[in-house]
Parts: structure tokens; sequence; C-alpha cells
């Protein structure tokens, strides 16, 4: 009888052991590839690194980012370099919106009107100087990341760049200029004279 009771206790003993092993095993698991940030540098969060774009007084801010880094200084590099991405679409995006509002109305072919505004998109981009471009702000966060091996540490890391309003501009009257002097037919000079007119109201 007592044999038969030792061996039921180990039995349970060993039960027991063996349910809390596989439990730990299955926290730990759980928790590798998670995150925890453990430092901010500043202190507190900005509301800028919610906002990919935004106009300012008389600047445009362009924000970058780079995820889950292994090393800071790389991080912001690559952040600065997201963020002049995201300054070339964002500009695309505003001197098309302008150019289109301005040539509202011409009677024109699409096939025309779509050459137009690609080319003067494309030459308000690339007329804008990168050597304006300004640092804004800074932004890391310190991270803990679990691994299988243990833990170890990573950084999200973000960059606010500006140009000024007056720069954006001086591109933009570049691109008219160039259509201008580039575009021969009849249509596309009607646009860029249009065009030319109304932006320099």
């Amino acid at each position: 009888m007592n044999r038969l009771l030792s061996l039921v206790l180990i039995s349970a003993v060993l039960i027991t052991a063996f349910s809390c092993a596989s439990k730990a095993v299955k926290v730990r698991k759980s928790m590798v590839g998670s995150e925890q940030v453990v430092e901010k540098i500043p202190s507190k969060t900005p509301k800028w690194i919610e906002v990919p774009f935004a106009e300012k007084g008389k600047r445009l801010l362009f924000k970058g980012e780079a995820s889950s880094v292994h090393d800071s200084a790389l991080g912001l590099r690559q952040a600065k370099a997201n963020a002049i991405q995201n300054m070339v679409e964002a500009i695309r995006i505003k001197a098309r919106s302008e150019f289109s509002e301005a040539v509202r109305g011409v009677n024109t072919s699409e096939q025309a009107l779509g050459q137009y505004l690609d080319s003067v998109v494309a030459w308000t981009t690339d007329n804008i100087e990168v050597s304006g471009i300004q640092p804004q702000s800074e932004y890391r966060e310190k991270l803990l990341v679990r691994t299988p091996g243990g833990v170890e540490y990573r950084y999200n890391c973000f960059v606010r760049l500006a140009i000024l309003e007056e720069d954006y501009m001086y591109a933009r009257q570049g691109a008219v200029d160039q259509a201008l002097a580039v575009f021969q037919d009849e249509e596309a000079r009607r646009l860029a004279l249009e065009a030319k007119e109304k932006l320099e109201r």
C-alpha cells in the first residue's frame, strides 16, 4: 500500500513538474521577438513623428524613420534618407495639385495635359536644392528585444527635415520657365502660359 502511494505521489510530482516546464517554455517562446521601449531621446515622444508632411509658417516639413536598427547613428542616417524620399514624393503631390489647379478649364486634350503635368512636376522636384534642406529634429527610442538567445538592443529613429517655402516656389518657377522654353506645340504652350499667369499672381 505504501509502495502504491509512493508511486502515485511521484507520478503527481512528475506531472506537475512537466506541466510547469511546458508552460515556462510556452511563455519564453511567446516572448521571443517582443519589444519594449526602455529609453527615449529626448524623453518625451514628439507629436511630429505621426506627421509625414506639414506646412508650418514659411517651411515645408518632412519626416523620415528607420525601425529596429542595431546602431542609432546608422538609424539616423537611414531616417534622413527616408525623409528625403518622402520630401520628393510630397513635393511631387503638392506641385501636381497646384499645376493642375492652375490649368483647370484650359481647352486641351487629356494626353497633352498629362504630358504637361508629368514634365513640370518632374522639373519642380529636380529643381529642389538638396543643399537647402535643413535638419529640424531628431528622436530615438531604445528597444529591448527578446531573442531566442536572450535579449538585444535596437533603435527606432526619426528625423524631421525642412525646406523653406521660398525654395519650393523657386523650384516651381523654374519648372514654369522650363516649360515655356521647351514646349513647342500650341497645346503645351497654352498650358504653360496659363500656369505661369496663375501661379505668379
